[in-house]
């Protein structure tokens, strides 16, 4: 692994002094914004950049923090997002969560605002655009076309985790024709014992994946990718065999398991896992039309949502919007 090896601890100064070796332009701001009715009275801290943020943006977040209740309990930045983000029950994250000072730093320079909490080792990056969730920091220190390679396979594999299970019942329920005869026939003849649809089929192989997903982070870490790996291999060969799931079927689960890790950002692979999910069941009733209407409505959901009033399905995010220039805080 390249780059720096520090991350946060839960010292909110010594954070603070990370940032600042990371970052050592004059334009540098910290204010404390703690809410008023705060029964825990955690201190919080915002950080940005005075010639590059954009004032509309403080005068925002100044009022979110604000708005928190003294009911509002949270002990670090993660909780801190969910009271935020709550009113809107968004399923993709709108706001970043990161442990590393050099993508913090990265984020001031580009105009947006850090927020640190009392006792977490996590910061928040506000705003954050969809593009944000596929980036990596090791990406600036590789070679262009090297990063530029690393980014497309992030975006084939979110093109694979989600759309794989549905296009595989979508195909071989209602339009098996659009197959060469001969992968139709391997396909039908792998399938033939299986006593259900393949709806049924693609599901539980997916929730059994979910289970041995979770099951990796709960075990010991010297036995946990041993008993996931072993177990995996178990069920999948004793299903096959015992005719309950195809052996095609154990592909595309292993295809999606693997390509829903690319992803270099928890946040976004855990709202990705739901995704998938509302394409089968749309898929399982209408066919391939379910498919194409669900992807076209996650698209639609995505430029719908916005983070602080940036537009989340943006490209870049520039340093000061034009439609954010007015402002009072600071």
């Amino acid at each position: 692994m390249v780059g720096p090896q520090t991350g946060f601890s839960e010292d909110i100064d010594i954070n603070i002094n990370l940032i600042r070796h990371r970052y050592h332009n004059n334009g540098l701001k910290i204010k404390d914004v703690s809410p008023k009715d705060q029964t825990t009275k955690m201190r919080l801290k915002i950080l940005y950049d005075d010639n590059k943020v954009a004032p509309d943006l403080l005068d925002k977040l100044y009022e979110e923090m604000q708005s928190i209740q003294k009911d509002k309990f949270f002990q670090t930045a993660e909780e801190l997002n969910q009271r935020i983000i709550e009113k809107n029950k968004n399923i993709f994250p709108t706001i970043m969560i990161s442990e590393r000072p050099d993508r913090i730093a990265y984020n001031i320079y580009k105009g947006k605002v850090v927020v640190l909490v009392e006792g977490s080792p996590f910061a928040l990056i506000i705003p954050s655009t969809f593009m944000d969730f596929f980036s990596s920091m090791s990406d600036f220190y590789q070679p262009y076309w090297v990063s530029r390679f690393l980014k497309i396979l992030r975006y084939l594999g979110l093109a694979i985790s989600t759309t794989l299970p549905a296009a595989y019942v979508g195909f071989t329920s209602y339009n098996p024709e659009l197959f060469k005869v001969e992968l139709a026939l391997s396909i039908a003849g792998s399938r033939a014992p299986v006593p259900y649809p393949s709806f049924v089929e693609v599901f539980l192989m997916l929730i059994m994946m979910e289970m041995l997903t979770e099951a990796s982070i709960r075990l010991p870490k010297t036995i946990g990718p041993t008993a996931t790996t072993v177990g995996g291999l178990i069920l999948g060969q004793a299903a096959t065999e015992a005719g309950l799931v195809s052996n095609i079927m154990i592909i595309i689960v292993a295809s999606v398991a693997i390509s829903n890790f690319v992803i270099p950002i928890n946040q976004m692979s855990f709202a990705m896992r739901l995704e998938k999910y509302y394409l089968l069941l749309l898929t399982a009733v209408t066919g391939l039309i379910g498919l194409i209407v669900g992807l076209m409505s996650i698209i639609l959901y995505l430029t719908h949502l916005s983070s602080m009033g940036n537009p989340y399905f943006k490209l870049t995010f520039s340093e000061t919007p034009n439609y954010l220039k007015k402002g009072t805080y600071k």
